[in-house]
């Protein structure tokens, strides 16, 4: 069993590193290639004045040149006023054009010992190749959330 889980840690460590060197990474990180593979990205979220980081990590297939399915987990942290939380999502990426896409997903996040489900719809306007525009709208059962972002990819 422990043989497993050292086997399986290290695939979670090694897969995105891999898909990166062959630049598998997909839209959902504001690449345009219509490519299938594995990708990670993490994003922070400044909340009553704390940070909170938001880790997602999954495989991507490629539909068409516009279009993929992704599956991905989903790692929260959390503090004082906020658990830490887990979660899985499902959901589909679609280019309208080189610049602008749109994701939508569904949402299964553990926190503590309850299961929430939400769903969560995302566009993002490329500005420049290394900077972007991201606007998300995230709603569960307890909270609904608005977020407007500036990437900055290096």
């Amino acid at each position: 069993m422990k043989k497993l889980l050292i086997t399986l840690a290290l695939l979670v460590v090694a897969l995105p590193t891999i898909a990166a060197e062959k630049n598998a990474f997909l839209g959902l990180i504001g690449d345009k290639h219509s490519s299938s593979g594995w990708f990670m990205t993490s994003q922070s979220n400044s909340i009553e004045q704390f940070d909170l980081w938001q880790i997602d990590s999954g495989y991507s297939y490629s539909l068409n040149g516009n279009l993929q399915l992704y599956l991905s987990t989903r790692l929260s942290s959390g503090n004082d006023t906020k658990s830490a939380s887990r979660g899985v999502l499902s959901g589909v990426a679609y280019n309208l054009s080189p610049k602008v896409s749109l994701q939508s997903a569904v949402t299964s996040e553990v926190v503590e010992r309850d299961t929430l489900y939400g769903v969560e719809i995302t566009s993002q306007y490329d500005v420049t190749d290394k900077v972007n525009l991201r606007a998300t709208v995230d709603y569960e059962a307890l909270e609904q959330i608005y977020q407007l972002g500036i990437g900055f990819r290096f």
